[in-house]
Parts: C-alpha cells; sequence; structure tokens
C-alpha cells in the first residue's frame, strides 16, 4: 500500500490526522470524486478541537461575566415592537457579553462560514464512496435527516461509487 496522497477527489483511506487539515481545505470546492471514511473522519476530528477550543474561551468569558458586575438592563420590549426593529435585543445579548466570548463568538462564526463550503463539498464527496449522490447532503435540511446522513457517512466504502470519479 502507498502512503502519498492522492489528489483530492480520489479516496485516501490511509489519511493520517495531521494531513486531513490542509486536504480538507485544497479541497474547498472539490464536490466531484470520492473521500474515504478516513479522510472524512480525521477531518471531523480537527473539528470537534478546534470547535472546542473555541467554545473553552467562550465559556470563559462567560463564566467571567458571572463573576463581574451585574449586566446591562435588556432593552424596552415595547420600545422594539413600537418600530418593529429586533436589532435592539440582537445588540443587547451581544453586548451583554464579556469581551473575550464577544470574540470567541465572532471567531466561531467566521470560522464556521468558512469550513461551510468544504464541510458540504466533503460530505458530497464521502456519500459518493459510499455509492450515493452528493444530493443526500441535503438531509441536512430536514428534521433528524442528520441522523440518516450520519450513518451514512459511517458505512464502509462501495467499489461501485467509482462511477463519480473524476
Amino acid at each position: 500500500m502507498s502512503t502519498t496522497e492522492p489528489p483530492v477527489g480520489t479516496p485516501w483511506h490511509q489519511a493520517t490526522f495531521p494531513a486531513s487539515f490542509p486536504r480538507f481545505w485544497r479541497g474547498y470546492t472539490t464536490f466531484r470524486g470520492r473521500a474515504a471514511r478516513a479522510e472524512f473522519w480525521w477531518w471531523a476530528l480537527w473539528w470537534v478541537v478546534i470547535a472546542g477550543a473555541v467554545n473553552v474561551v467562550y465559556a470563559i468569558g462567560l463564566f467571567s461575566m458571572v463573576l463581574s458586575t451585574p449586566p446591562l438592563p435588556p432593552p424596552s420590549v415595547e420600545h422594539a415592537l413600537e418600530r418593529f426593529d429586533p436589532f435592539p435585543v440582537w445588540v443587547w445579548l451581544f453586548t451583554s457579553l464579556p469581551p473575550i466570548a464577544q470574540i470567541a463568538l465572532g471567531v466561531f462564526a467566521v470560522i464556521g462560514l468558512a469550513a461551510l463550503l468544504p464541510w458540504i463539498a466533503i460530505a458530497a464527496r464521502r456519500l459518493h464512496d459510499t455509492n450515493r449522490s452528493g444530493w443526500w447532503v441535503l438531509l441536512y435540511l430536514v428534521p433528524f435527516g442528520n441522523f440518516v446522513l450520519l450513518v451514512f457517512v459511517v458505512l464502509p466504502s462501495d467499489e461501485r461509487g467509482a462511477r463519480y470519479d473524476p
């Protein structure tokens, strides 16, 4: 077995944890081809590590809020409804957080938005590897569809999925 990295879109069953990070970003818009389980799940572990680190910082910020002075009073609901302006409520929710929690929330939003398209791409390639259309990724938009997708991405590779190879 060869340990050299194949191009993105070709299943790499011997993918490693360190190699999965740059490979994920290189496959940013590669919806054709396939992704092996190792490639998909090593990236999923990266995502858990990244999200966990940001959430720890966010939790520290929230904990510091509990130990600090009382929060700002909420905006008047009557005032927001009178002008039909929901933004004072959102501004209050965001500004009532300590700065470290605001930064962590902003970082997570940026990382999440940046990773959204590659997540869809790697999920589509993983579905191709199980001989399913990448359109099955739309199940995520259906209630409990994510559980069906979880089953699909856990399934082993199917040699008939080679029809999706570039």
